[in-house]
């Protein structure tokens, strides 16, 4: 792979989104710490047009490419946080379990954190994922976990003026979760993260709004096929180099397009496909018999309706979208699968928050 050509187009769309207005330099902050101080937040997931996989530099978390997505409301996360002078570990409890999993991503997000803000002390989180489904793989919910962990601490540590800056805030998600940068951000945004950048950039940054004349619901499908090797299985695809550079082509075209959502959704249906071939060429094929069954159902309807786009990420769970709410309704009545319809409020986290709160509280006590 040509990093030296990577390096440079990454550049090249670092000074396009300055131009455009997108790009924000991003701030710093002074650490201001409070034995026993408890900071809460909330985040939504994201769902992806331009995608990644692959870390150029996994010490760092930075990408290989940009990548873009948009705000759903199919879940959220909520994170209590608290800061504490003394103890022994770093503790993290999701939807009330603690395991080595969760302990070994806060070890390694907490850890560069600390180092970089020579903070010493520790940190416990309690995080709590609210759905508006069952058990389903693909719906980002990691995204919203990381974002929601990062501005808790941030919030803790640095003050709300810090907590409400995304782009900082963002910085710090990717250490948990790539995605989770983006989900960082509100409505549309881009991570912009390429090789041998400043780490200061690797960040992410708004294009606008979510389009609310769009439509858009999804599938949730549940797989038990293992993705947490898929970075690493799409570098070492042999497709995975074009994959890439057709990625930077993309994005200097949708800025100079003021990213407009037309071409995002035709980009996010190919990219989406694009996605499963690169996995597919290493072994790891993250759809199951039933999404497939559906994506040719989708594909035969597209074949005689304009206006329906689909597309998913690492899992079965398939999302479409339209500013043609008629398609939508059209085609899901028409199909057996389990749909839910997405929206454009996301306030519904509040309704959770004393309960949450209450619970949050306790459980730091029993564990003090």
């Amino acid at each position: 792979m040509d990093i030296d050509k990577i390096h440079n187009d990454g550049e090249s769309i670092k000074k396009m989104l300055d131009d455009a207005g997108y790009y924000k330099t991003p701030e710093d902050y002074n650490p201001d710490l409070e034995d026993n101080n408890i900071t809460f937040s909330n985040a939504y997931p994201i769902k992806a047009f331009e995608k990644f996989l692959g870390y150029y530099d996994s010490d760092n978390r930075i990408a290989y490419n940009p990548s873009i997505s948009m705000h759903t409301d199919f879940s959220f996360c909520l994170t209590a946080c608290r800061y504490r002078k003394i103890g022994s570990k770093d503790t993290v409890v999701l939807d009330g379990v603690s395991n080595e999993k969760y302990d070994k991503k806060a070890r390694f997000a907490l850890n560069y954190f600390k180092r970089e803000y020579n903070i010493n002390g520790f940190f416990d989180f309690y995080i709590k994922r609210y759905r508006n489904y069952g058990n389903a793989k693909g719906l980002s919910e990691s995204s919203a976990v990381a974002a929601s962990a990062s501005r808790a601490l941030i919030a803790n540590v640095f003050g709300s003026d810090a907590s409400e800056d995304n782009v900082f805030v963002s910085r710090y998600a990717r250490l948990v979760s790539g995605s989770g940068t983006r989900a960082a951000q509100n409505g549309i945004s881009i991570w912009l993260s390429y090789p041998k950048m400043e780490l200061k950039d690797c960040a992410a940054f708004n294009l606008g709004k979510n389009n609310t004349k769009l439509y858009y619901g999804i599938f949730p499908k549940y797989s038990d096929i293992p993705t947490d090797n898929a970075h690493k299985i799409a570098v070492n695809s042999l497709f995975y180099e074009k994959w890439v550079n057709e990625k930077y082509i993309n994005i200097k075209k949708l800025i100079l397009n003021n990213f407009d959502v037309n071409d995002m959704l035709k980009i996010a249906e190919n990219d989406m496909l694009r996605l499963n071939s690169v996995l597919f060429s290493g072994g790891l094929v993250i759809q199951t018999p039933e999404s497939i069954r559906l994506l040719h159902e989708i594909l035969k309807f597209k074949a005689k309706n304009d206006g329906l786009y689909f597309t998913a990420d690492t899992g079965p769970s398939i999302m479409i979208l339209s500013f043609d709410h008629s398609l939508i309704k059209e085609f899901t009545e028409n199909v057996d699968d389990s749909y839910l319809n997405g929206s454009y409020n996301f306030n519904g986290y509040k309704q959770k928050m004393n309960d949450f709160t209450k619970e949050a509280n306790e459980y730091f006590i029993k564990i003090n």
